[in-house]
């Protein structure tokens, strides 16, 4: 699996490229990918690696994540976030949290075949 593909699943799921938290979330998501069985620090980790690797806060890379997730089920393709998700929202937030979201799009791209993941492989 390379960045391009976790690209083209944020494309299908309707994270906006152009709002900052997309590349925040491309960023946790190639860790996470690189990192297979960790169980994610998402607060204590996952956020101050993000904030360093982009010359950010933790706090600011929590909360452009969350806009960056929030403008994808506002806009998003709607069919498949419900395919994606279907019912492991809570229907009262109408969209997941962070560390959800995070986690189930790794899984996600784990299962589709992509658990091989070599970070060093060139597309």
């Amino acid at each position: 699996m390379t960045q391009e593909r976790i690209f083209e699943e944020l494309n299908r799921i309707g994270v906006p490229t152009n709002v900052r938290g997309r590349y925040y979330i491309e960023t946790a998501l190639d860790w996470m990918l690189r990192q297979p069985g960790h169980r994610y620090a998402i607060t204590k980790e996952l956020y101050p690696m993000v904030a360093e690797v982009h010359g950010a806060t933790a706090a600011r890379v929590e909360r452009a994540i969350r806009h960056a997730i929030a403008s994808a089920f506002t806009r998003g393709n709607v069919e498949y976030l419900n395919r994606y998700f279907g019912y492991t929202v809570d229907s009262r937030k109408d969209k997941p949290t962070n560390s959800e979201f995070l986690t189930m799009v790794a899984r996600r791209l784990q299962m589709k075949g992509e658990n091989q993941y070599d970070p060093d492989q060139q597309s």
